[in-house]
């Protein structure tokens, strides 16, 4: 192989790795936006509070099955989505349990 077939290889590679990026990047800002409409919406209808006792038992449920799964695996975070979703359930259930206690 050529120096310029190499470069052109690599040149497409980053191309398709940078679309990716945009599309994931796009992706979580399209569910940002959605995620805090939501909310507002409920809020401005007064509902935010019975949904959030509603949500508060699911995402603590989530987030300690992802625990467990953690614990099960002898402690190693997975690579990838894992350790941020796991992050995630926990902060959303930290949250929320936090806002359960003062009411």
């Amino acid at each position: 192989m050529s120096i310029s077939a190499d470069a052109t290889t690599m040149s497409t590679i980053m191309n398709l790795l940078l679309i990716r990026f945009g599309i994931i990047a796009a992706g979580i800002a399209v569910l940002a936006i959605v995620v805090f409409t939501i909310a507002v919406v409920l809020r401005r209808k007064g509902k935010l509070g019975s949904t959030m006792r509603r949500i508060a038992p699911l995402a603590k449920s989530y987030a300690d099955s992802r625990n467990a799964a953690a614990y099960r695996r002898g402690g190693r975070g997975r690579r990838g989505s894992g350790v941020w979703t796991t992050t995630a359930a926990n902060a959303v259930a930290h949250y929320l349990s936090e806002k359960g206690d003062q009411r």
